[in-house]
């Protein structure tokens, strides 16, 4: 079966309520979209307040330039200004970055696939989207122990795809475990498929040739593997 190569549940990155939420279930989006706004009018009114005191103390320091480079002003004082210039530069940043924080942004190019929230609603630290990443898709296969060697990374497989596609698409192989499951005999692959349009959904049956032949599956799933393939069933001499 063809899988997501990223399945995320995204939270905040601060807690507060809810003020809109920009996204719904089955919407694409990119990485760095705003998703979620909290309410942030107070951080707001902060940031705005160290802005202004970040001006003020620029502008007493550019007034006494003219007097700092002529040594006209003790050492002390000058130490002051620039630092009461710093400090307040600093806090500015601190007070931005608190006011980002009432925005949760896309960690990736993906799909909505679940929204846990609404406008007026508190959130803390549970997740309140779960999305996927469809570009690349994942096929996770178990393969019998004797065409180990055989399995090499970079090498293209046919695979063929079930309803809707109903096509055949050139996959790559991504991941060959090292580890063999001494008790079933098998060992996990990952072929990747390119889905750059998305076009391909998840979910959908799929049957993988390498180098024309049909590969040498497990009839049965590993009773218990060191590195098992993510998000995966047992194969029943077809991908999962």
């Amino acid at each position: 079966m063809v899988t997501p190569s990223q399945i995320i549940a995204v939270s905040s990155p601060a807690p507060g309520i809810v003020k809109a939420v920009r996204v719904e279930r089955g919407d694409r989006v990119q990485k760095g979209q705003v998703l979620l706004d909290l309410d942030s009018e107070l951080e707001t009114a902060q940031s705005q307040l160290a802005q202004a005191k970040t001006d003020f103390a620029a502008r007493k320091l550019e007034r006494n330039r003219d007097m700092i480079q002529k040594k006209l002003l003790s050492d002390i004082e000058t130490d002051q200004m620039q630092t009461d210039a710093r400090v307040a530069a600093l806090e500015s940043a601190v007070a931005g970055k608190n006011l980002d924080r009432h925005k949760t942004v896309s960690p990736i190019d993906g799909i909505i696939v679940a929204r846990r929230t609404a406008p007026g609603e508190f959130v803390g630290t549970d997740p309140v989207f779960d999305m996927v990443s469809l570009d690349p898709l994942n096929i996770e296969l178990v393969m019998k122990v004797e065409v180990y060697g055989q399995m090499k990374i970079g090498a293209p497989v046919r695979l063929t795809l079930g309803a809707p596609v109903n096509g055949v698409r050139l996959g790559t192989v991504s991941i060959v475990d090292r580890v063999v499951d001494a008790r079933s005999g098998t060992f996990g692959v990952r072929v990747q498929l390119a889905n750059p349009d998305m076009a391909i959904p998840s979910g959908i049956a799929c049957t993988p040739r390498f180098g024309g032949a049909a590969p040498q599956m497990s009839s049965t799933a590993p009773a218990r593997s060191p590195t098992p393939p993510a998000d995966a069933a047992a194969l029943n001499s077809r991908t999962r």
